[in-house]
């Protein structure tokens, strides 16, 4: 009996084991710039945890091995941002196919030319604009903003885009009568948020979980 309870241990301790990924990835730098920060983290997983760099950068054309081990896959998410602050992000990247090379190809695009839209109001004298970041986790599908006193929510101003978790859209507002508005967001769940007699000339958004509507 003893025996048998052995060969059980053993049999569930490889099972366990066996879902167990370890691996490395490397990373070299050829876009030209320093590198400051390489974030790293299982595929869904929401906490980046530590800068794989600690207090190194990582040098134009040179190459740094991160090991990665006791992970549940092979697929990780990687978000490495440069001296200038623009970043490089590589989502469900399976680094058993291979590393990474990074150029300036692969910058993020809203770090460059920035995520931003525009609403035309009926007409009014106020212009001005509000930052929405996402810090909810998940990513943003649908915003819409209303005039305060208006009875309809209007179109998607994301469109065909969507708003990452961490990254920031500004909606530049022309021709509305003042500065209040509400505003509604969607999360890739279908969850939604909703924040009502926002003066957007006194402060910015930042969406978060506890903002989610029940």
């Amino acid at each position: 009996m003893k025996r048998i309870g052995v060969m059980i241990l053993l049999v569930l301790s490889l099972t366990v084991s066996s879902f167990a990924f370890d691996g490395y990835v490397d990373i070299t730098n050829d876009t030209g710039l320093d590198l400051y920060s390489i974030l790293v983290r299982p595929e869904g997983d929401f906490d980046w945890g530590e800068d794989r760099l600690g207090d190194s950068i990582l040098g134009d054309g040179n190459t740094v091995r991160i090991p990665l081990t006791n992970a549940p896959s092979s697929y990780f998410d990687i978000l490495l941002e440069d001296e200038d602050g623009d970043t490089y992000t590589y989502l469900e990247f399976d680094i058993s196919t291979g590393d990474i090379i990074v150029t300036l190809d692969d910058i993020d695009y809203d770090d460059v030319y920035g995520l931003e839209v525009t609403s035309w109001g009926p007409g009014g004298k106020f212009e001005g604009y509000v930052d929405i970041t996402n810090e909810t986790g998940f990513t943003l599908y649908f915003i819409q903003v209303s005039h305060k006193n208006t009875d309809s929510w209007g179109d998607d101003l994301l469109g065909d885009a969507i708003l990452e978790n961490g990254k920031t859209l500004t909606v530049n507002l022309v021709d509305y009568p003042n500065s209040r508005f509400d505003i509604r967001l969607e999360d890739e769940d279908g969850d939604t948020y909703t924040f009502w007699d926002v003066d957007v000339s006194s402060s910015d958004l930042y969406v978060t979980l506890d903002q989610l509507d029940y």
